[in-house]
């Protein structure tokens, strides 16, 4: 597939058939993660691959109850926004997806959260070629994720992406993208 095609092609699945994938697969996604650009070189993201069902489970429950937490004191206009999207405290892909992919980032590392997200992004794209889906969701407060899967205290979660094969289909319609002319500018910003 041409490189803007699985762009453009690429959308965020919240609905996985009950399939496994093969851990050969999943691989490959990691895989091109690694060869991301980063910062003086650091790479300073680490992937934990998530599995197991009980802990995915864990991993639910306590995203839903930071999850409960933050819709509670969210601004009005974010609290509007996630009832038209239907957005609510449960994260049912935490635990439907056949695996989780944890990403932490070393907070040592120069450039260290924009080095992730590029690596995040390659992620992204090699699991859209692979014909898999995957969502980028990281809870309000992240913290528990660090002692539930022994993750260094100088680490960071930056996301959690459940991947696995889609059981739904969205469009650019339930997903519209902004046109080009409204997110560019030439030279300076301007008012248009």
């Amino acid at each position: 597939m041409e490189l803007l095609d699985l762009i453009k092609s690429r959308k965020s699945i919240r609905k996985y058939k009950k399939q496994s994938i093969t851990l050969e697969k999943i691989y490959s996604v990691l895989d091109a993660g690694r060869y991301a650009p980063s910062g003086a070189n650091q790479q300073p993201w680490t992937y934990i691959l998530v599995t197991d069902t009980t802990l995915k489970q864990q991993i639910r429950k306590e995203a839903e109850r930071e999850e409960t937490k933050y819709h509670k004191t969210a601004p009005s206009p974010l609290k509007e926004w996630f009832k038209k999207q239907g957005i609510t405290p449960a994260k049912p892909f935490l635990t439907d997806a056949p695996a989780l992919i944890v990403v932490a980032s070393d907070t040592k590392a120069p450039y260290w959260l924009e080095s992730t997200w590029i690596s995040i992004a390659y992620i992204l794209l090699q699991a859209e070629n692979q014909k898999l889906g995957t969502l980028t969701y990281t809870p309000s407060d992240t913290a528990f994720l660090n002692k539930l899967l022994n993750i260094p205290n100088h680490y960071s979660l930056v996301a959690i992406i459940p991947i696995g094969y889609p059981a739904e289909t969205p469009t650019t319609k339930t997903r519209p993208r902004k046109p080009l002319k409204q997110i560019v500018h030439h030279n300076k910003y301007s008012l248009k």
